[in-house]
């Protein structure tokens, strides 16, 4: 016998749904659950969605973005609709400056609030080497420092990596945002958020939460980046 030689499984928001509903036997195999259960399980998807955005950076939702430089601009505004028009950032996790004519990389600082904060002068100008990210509800503010001239608007940019936000899930037939490792994970998450309002007793929701933490641990571990991590003194002016 050979293999099926394919790598494509997928599942859509309503699979998810009723898998959901088995686990907690609303349904039984074969079942159809009705409109307001289908309804119910998929607003608490999308909220088991956002909620999950909260465990950190997982690989597959890391994403990069190049914001042009303005001269005399020291902040610029992401998210959907924004000047830089993006979903917006949850997280940065790396920033560089990039020079166009040489193609040089100089790693950019990420400022906590107070040390943005604490900067003596933020209009002194010159070739921005530190951000502060500011995330709001629907946008997200960066701040360079130095702010730029119009020699460095010219020849730079300032290259982002940032954790994007999961998408929605909105008609049946959609499938999730996340890579094949998580399907159990989500099934099994979405069964935990229902089992209050499907009267399932609390000995069983924690036994129920238990099987979900297990596989969901398992998603994230293998969602993490395997690298060596180096640590060394900053020798920055700043």
């Amino acid at each position: 016998m050979s293999t099926s030689g394919t790598t494509t499984f997928s599942v859509s928001r309503d699979d998810i749904i009723k898998r959901a509903y088995r686990l907690l036997g609303v349904t039984s195999s074969g079942q159809t659950p009705d409109a307001n259960l289908i309804s119910d399980g998929a607003f608490a998807l999308n909220g088991l969605i956002k909620a999950w955005q909260a465990d950190g950076m997982p690989l597959w939702a890391i994403k990069s973005y190049s914001i042009p430089l303005t001269a005399g601009v020291n902040s610029y505004r992401l998210g959907n609709g924004q000047t830089i028009n993006t979903p917006k950032p949850l997280k940065l996790t790396q920033v560089y400056n990039h020079n166009i004519t040489s193609s040089v990389d100089i790693p950019m600082r990420i400022l906590s609030r107070q040390e943005y904060n604490i900067l003596g002068n933020k209009t002194s100008t010159g070739n921005p080497i530190q951000v502060f990210y500011d995330p709001q509800r629907t946008y997200g503010d960066l701040y360079v420092f130095p702010v730029p001239t119009s020699t460095e608007s010219s020849n730079n940019t300032v290259n982002i990596f940032y954790q994007r936000p999961y998408e929605d899930v909105t008609s049946a037939s959609d499938e999730i945002d996340f890579p094949q490792e998580w399907f159990d994970a989500i099934c099994y998450g979405l069964a935990c958020r229902l089992a209050p309002e499907a009267g399932i007793s609390s000995t069983d929701r924690k036994q129920l939460w238990q099987e979900m933490t297990i596989i969901k641990n398992e998603a994230l571990n293998f969602g993490t980046e395997e690298a060596s991590i180096h640590f060394s003194a900053s020798m920055r002016n700043w």
